[in-house]
Protein backbone atom coordinates (compact mmCIF):
# COMPACT_ATOMS: atom_id res chain seq x y z
CA UNK A 1 0.00 0.00 0.00
CA UNK A 2 1.17 3.56 -0.93
CA UNK A 3 1.18 5.97 1.29
CA UNK A 4 1.29 9.73 0.73
CA UNK A 5 1.39 12.69 3.50
CA UNK A 6 0.61 16.41 3.20
CA UNK A 7 2.11 18.51 5.87
CA UNK A 8 -0.30 21.36 6.60
CA UNK A 9 -0.32 21.72 9.81
CA UNK A 10 3.48 23.29 10.12
CA UNK A 11 7.36 22.04 9.84
CA UNK A 12 7.40 21.54 13.52
CA UNK A 13 5.37 18.27 12.57
CA UNK A 14 6.80 16.89 9.90
CA UNK A 15 8.85 13.81 11.38
CA UNK A 16 5.24 13.30 13.35
CA UNK A 17 3.52 12.58 9.67
CA UNK A 18 6.84 10.31 9.29
CA UNK A 19 6.23 8.49 12.52
CA UNK A 20 2.19 8.33 11.67
CA UNK A 21 3.32 6.44 8.36
CA UNK A 22 5.80 4.47 10.31
CA UNK A 23 2.69 3.11 12.26
CA UNK A 24 0.05 3.03 9.32
CA UNK A 25 2.01 0.92 7.45
CA UNK A 26 2.09 -1.61 10.52
CA UNK A 27 -1.09 -0.92 11.13
CA UNK A 28 -2.98 -2.01 7.29
CA UNK A 29 -2.54 -5.64 7.27
CA UNK A 30 -4.19 -5.96 10.81
CA UNK A 31 -6.68 -4.07 9.50
CA UNK A 32 -7.80 -6.32 6.45
CA UNK A 33 -6.56 -9.21 8.38
CA UNK A 34 -8.69 -7.98 11.49
CA UNK A 35 -12.22 -6.55 9.26
CA UNK A 36 -11.70 -8.94 5.97
CA UNK A 37 -12.34 -6.08 4.52
CA UNK A 38 -9.48 -3.99 2.12
CA UNK A 39 -7.97 -1.02 2.73
CA UNK A 40 -7.38 1.85 -0.63
CA UNK A 41 -4.59 1.12 -2.52
CA UNK A 42 -2.86 4.58 -1.60
CA UNK A 43 -3.34 5.95 1.84
CA UNK A 44 -3.52 9.81 2.40
CA UNK A 45 -2.68 11.29 5.89
CA UNK A 46 -3.58 14.94 5.97
CA UNK A 47 -2.06 17.27 8.63
CA UNK A 48 -3.90 20.09 9.21
CA UNK A 49 -4.13 23.10 11.61
CA UNK A 50 -7.25 23.55 14.06
CA UNK A 51 -8.40 26.85 11.57
CA UNK A 52 -8.10 24.70 8.41
CA UNK A 53 -9.66 21.65 9.39
CA UNK A 54 -12.45 23.43 10.84
CA UNK A 55 -12.89 25.26 7.45
CA UNK A 56 -12.80 22.29 5.15
CA UNK A 57 -15.39 21.00 7.37
CA UNK A 58 -17.64 24.29 6.73
CA UNK A 59 -17.01 24.16 3.37
CA UNK A 60 -17.73 20.79 3.18
CA UNK A 61 -21.11 20.84 4.74
CA UNK A 62 -22.41 23.98 2.99
CA UNK A 63 -21.40 22.25 -0.49
CA UNK A 64 -24.04 19.14 0.63
CA UNK A 65 -26.51 21.84 1.75
CA UNK A 66 -26.46 23.39 -1.38
CA UNK A 67 -26.77 20.70 -3.88
CA UNK A 68 -29.45 18.87 -1.54
CA UNK A 69 -31.72 22.31 -1.38
CA UNK A 70 -31.03 22.06 -5.50
CA UNK A 71 -31.72 18.29 -5.67
CA UNK A 72 -34.89 18.10 -3.39
CA UNK A 73 -36.05 21.92 -3.26
CA UNK A 74 -37.59 21.55 0.26
CA UNK A 75 -40.30 23.00 2.13
CA UNK A 76 -39.20 26.39 3.92
CA UNK A 77 -39.73 24.43 7.62
CA UNK A 78 -37.39 21.44 5.89
CA UNK A 79 -34.81 24.41 4.69
CA UNK A 80 -34.94 25.55 8.31
CA UNK A 81 -34.26 22.20 9.95
CA UNK A 82 -31.39 22.05 7.72
CA UNK A 83 -30.23 25.23 8.63
CA UNK A 84 -30.33 24.43 12.17
CA UNK A 85 -28.47 21.55 11.84
CA UNK A 86 -25.67 22.67 10.27
CA UNK A 87 -25.20 25.27 12.42
CA UNK A 88 -25.58 22.58 15.14
CA UNK A 89 -23.13 20.67 13.11
CA UNK A 90 -20.25 23.44 13.02
CA UNK A 91 -20.38 24.34 16.53
CA UNK A 92 -19.96 20.98 17.97
CA UNK A 93 -16.95 21.27 15.93
CA UNK A 94 -15.93 24.40 17.09
CA UNK A 95 -16.24 23.71 20.39
CA UNK A 96 -14.84 19.51 20.68
CA UNK A 97 -12.20 19.74 18.39
CA UNK A 98 -9.40 19.04 21.39
CA UNK A 99 -11.03 15.66 21.39
CA UNK A 100 -11.18 14.65 17.75
CA UNK A 101 -7.97 12.59 17.65
CA UNK A 102 -8.24 11.50 14.57
CA UNK A 103 -10.79 11.23 11.41
CA UNK A 104 -11.54 9.82 8.30
CA UNK A 105 -12.82 11.86 5.91
CA UNK A 106 -13.14 12.91 2.19
CA UNK A 107 -13.55 16.58 2.20
CA UNK A 108 -13.14 16.27 -1.53
CA UNK A 109 -15.77 13.86 -3.16
CA UNK A 110 -13.96 10.36 -3.68
CA UNK A 111 -10.93 11.37 -1.85
CA UNK A 112 -10.92 9.55 1.43
CA UNK A 113 -8.01 10.52 3.85
CA UNK A 114 -6.90 10.12 7.32
CA UNK A 115 -6.77 12.97 8.82
CA UNK A 116 -5.25 14.51 11.58
CA UNK A 117 -4.86 18.18 13.82
CA UNK A 118 -1.82 17.87 15.69
CA UNK A 119 -2.82 20.28 17.66
CA UNK A 120 -5.40 17.89 19.13
CA UNK A 121 -3.35 15.17 19.96
CA UNK A 122 -0.96 17.73 21.96
CA UNK A 123 -4.35 18.93 23.82
CA UNK A 124 -5.32 15.20 24.58
CA UNK A 125 -1.23 14.66 25.91
CA UNK A 126 -1.32 11.72 23.00
CA UNK A 127 0.97 13.52 20.96
CA UNK A 128 4.25 10.87 21.90
CA UNK A 129 1.86 8.38 23.37
CA UNK A 130 2.95 5.26 20.74
CA UNK A 131 0.04 3.23 21.81
CA UNK A 132 -3.04 5.82 21.40
CA UNK A 133 -1.27 6.91 17.57
CA UNK A 134 -1.80 2.70 17.15
CA UNK A 135 -5.40 2.86 18.33
CA UNK A 136 -5.80 6.15 16.78
CA UNK A 137 -4.77 4.85 13.42
CA UNK A 138 -6.15 1.30 13.52
CA UNK A 139 -9.84 2.72 14.17
CA UNK A 140 -9.87 5.75 11.29
CA UNK A 141 -8.40 2.72 9.02
CA UNK A 142 -10.89 0.54 9.45
CA UNK A 143 -13.45 3.63 8.57
CA UNK A 144 -11.16 3.98 5.07
CA UNK A 145 -12.00 0.31 4.58
CA UNK A 146 -15.66 0.22 5.24
CA UNK A 147 -15.59 3.18 2.68
CA UNK A 148 -13.98 1.07 0.23
CA UNK A 149 -16.33 -1.58 0.88
CA UNK A 150 -19.28 0.55 0.51
CA UNK A 151 -18.35 2.59 -2.26
CA UNK A 152 -18.27 5.76 -0.13
CA UNK A 153 -22.09 5.58 0.71
CA UNK A 154 -21.59 4.47 4.31
CA UNK A 155 -19.98 8.12 4.56
CA UNK A 156 -21.78 10.21 2.09
CA UNK A 157 -25.45 8.50 2.41
CA UNK A 158 -25.63 9.54 5.98
CA UNK A 159 -24.06 12.81 5.77
CA UNK A 160 -27.34 14.00 3.99
CA UNK A 161 -29.48 17.08 5.65
CA UNK A 162 -32.54 15.18 4.27
CA UNK A 163 -32.55 11.42 5.53
CA UNK A 164 -36.25 11.35 5.38
CA UNK A 165 -35.76 12.23 1.49
CA UNK A 166 -33.01 9.54 1.26
CA UNK A 167 -34.91 6.83 2.64
CA UNK A 168 -32.63 6.13 5.68
CA UNK A 169 -34.68 7.92 8.58
CA UNK A 170 -34.33 6.56 11.92
CA UNK A 171 -30.81 4.63 10.68
CA UNK A 172 -28.15 4.19 12.90
CA UNK A 173 -25.19 4.61 10.92
CA UNK A 174 -23.38 6.05 13.68
CA UNK A 175 -23.82 2.66 15.63
CA UNK A 176 -22.52 1.02 12.56
CA UNK A 177 -19.71 2.63 11.58
CA UNK A 178 -18.14 3.98 15.27
CA UNK A 179 -19.21 0.28 17.14
CA UNK A 180 -17.49 -1.93 13.96
CA UNK A 181 -14.32 0.79 13.81
CA UNK A 182 -13.50 0.30 18.03
CA UNK A 183 -14.80 -3.52 17.88
CA UNK A 184 -11.46 -3.97 15.13
CA UNK A 185 -9.12 -0.77 17.22
CA UNK A 186 -9.50 -3.54 20.03
CA UNK A 187 -8.85 -6.42 18.68
CA UNK A 188 -5.72 -4.64 16.80
CA UNK A 189 -4.35 -3.42 19.51
CA UNK A 190 -5.06 -6.15 21.60
CA UNK A 191 -2.72 -8.17 19.12
CA UNK A 192 0.15 -5.04 19.03
CA UNK A 193 0.15 -5.00 22.45
CA UNK A 194 -1.69 -7.53 24.76
CA UNK A 195 -4.73 -5.77 25.86
CA UNK A 196 -6.84 -3.03 23.83
CA UNK A 197 -5.33 0.36 24.37
CA UNK A 198 -8.05 2.43 25.65
CA UNK A 199 -8.02 6.83 25.89
CA UNK A 200 -10.69 6.73 27.93
CA UNK A 201 -9.07 8.51 30.99
CA UNK A 202 -7.25 11.74 30.12
CA UNK A 203 -3.74 11.39 29.33
CA UNK A 204 -1.16 12.13 32.44
CA UNK A 205 0.08 15.71 30.49
CA UNK A 206 -3.87 16.72 29.12
CA UNK A 207 -4.82 20.29 28.84
CA UNK A 208 -7.36 21.50 31.42
CA UNK A 209 -9.54 22.54 27.95
CA UNK A 210 -9.66 18.94 27.13
CA UNK A 211 -9.92 17.62 30.38
CA UNK A 212 -13.08 19.67 30.58
CA UNK A 213 -14.41 18.42 26.96
CA UNK A 214 -13.58 15.09 28.18
CA UNK A 215 -15.56 15.07 31.25
CA UNK A 216 -18.88 16.88 29.57
CA UNK A 217 -22.04 15.17 29.68
CA UNK A 218 -22.73 15.52 26.09
CA UNK A 219 -19.47 13.99 25.45
CA UNK A 220 -20.01 11.02 27.76
CA UNK A 221 -23.69 10.74 26.44
CA UNK A 222 -21.61 9.83 22.78
CA UNK A 223 -19.62 7.32 25.22
CA UNK A 224 -22.12 5.17 26.39
CA UNK A 225 -23.73 4.95 22.97
CA UNK A 226 -20.26 4.06 21.31
CA UNK A 227 -19.83 1.27 23.95
CA UNK A 228 -23.41 -0.25 23.39
CA UNK A 229 -22.33 0.02 19.38
CA UNK A 230 -19.31 -1.79 20.07
CA UNK A 231 -20.74 -4.72 21.95
CA UNK A 232 -23.29 -5.18 19.79
CA UNK A 233 -21.36 -5.28 16.71
CA UNK A 234 -18.53 -7.83 19.09
CA UNK A 235 -21.69 -9.98 19.58
CA UNK A 236 -22.89 -10.14 15.70
CA UNK A 237 -19.36 -11.17 14.70
CA UNK A 238 -18.46 -13.04 17.57
CA UNK A 239 -21.76 -15.00 16.91
CA UNK A 240 -22.28 -14.61 13.14
CA UNK A 241 -18.34 -14.09 11.61
CA UNK A 242 -17.41 -11.32 9.70
CA UNK A 243 -18.43 -12.72 6.19
CA UNK A 244 -22.29 -12.14 7.86
CA UNK A 245 -21.56 -8.99 9.16
CA UNK A 246 -19.91 -7.90 6.21
CA UNK A 247 -22.70 -7.57 4.44
CA UNK A 248 -23.94 -4.11 5.90
CA UNK A 249 -21.58 -2.35 3.78
CA UNK A 250 -23.58 -3.30 0.29
CA UNK A 251 -26.87 -3.19 1.68
CA UNK A 252 -28.17 -0.31 3.87
CA UNK A 253 -31.31 -2.28 4.25
CA UNK A 254 -28.88 -4.07 6.89
CA UNK A 255 -28.24 -0.82 8.98
CA UNK A 256 -29.51 -0.68 12.27
CA UNK A 257 -32.55 1.55 13.24
CA UNK A 258 -32.14 3.47 16.54
CA UNK A 259 -35.03 1.42 17.89
CA UNK A 260 -32.53 -2.00 17.45
CA UNK A 261 -31.23 -1.46 20.98
CA UNK A 262 -29.81 -5.44 21.45
CA UNK A 263 -27.69 -7.39 18.80
CA UNK A 264 -31.02 -9.76 18.51
CA UNK A 265 -33.08 -6.93 16.93
CA UNK A 266 -30.56 -5.77 14.44
CA UNK A 267 -29.45 -9.69 13.50
CA UNK A 268 -33.36 -9.94 12.72
CA UNK A 269 -32.24 -7.19 9.69
CA UNK A 270 -30.01 -9.69 8.52
CA UNK A 271 -32.76 -12.99 8.30
CA UNK A 272 -34.23 -13.94 4.47
CA UNK A 273 -37.80 -12.19 4.24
Amino acid sequence: MKCVVHHEAGAEFVNFGKELAAVTAKVAPLVEQVTELTLPDTLVIRLMTVPDWTQAHRRKSERLLTRELEEFRPSSDERAQAAQKLKRHLQFRDIFWPTMLGEAEAFEPGCPELVIVPESLRQAGRLDDGPSLYKICSHEMTHLAQYKASGGAVWTVPDTFFPHRRGIQGRDFASLVEGHAYWADQQITSQLFGAPVSTDEPAPYASPRYRELHASPLRMAGVERQRLATATVAQLIRQEGLAFFNRVWTDFSLVPMATDTTPDLWRQRFQPR
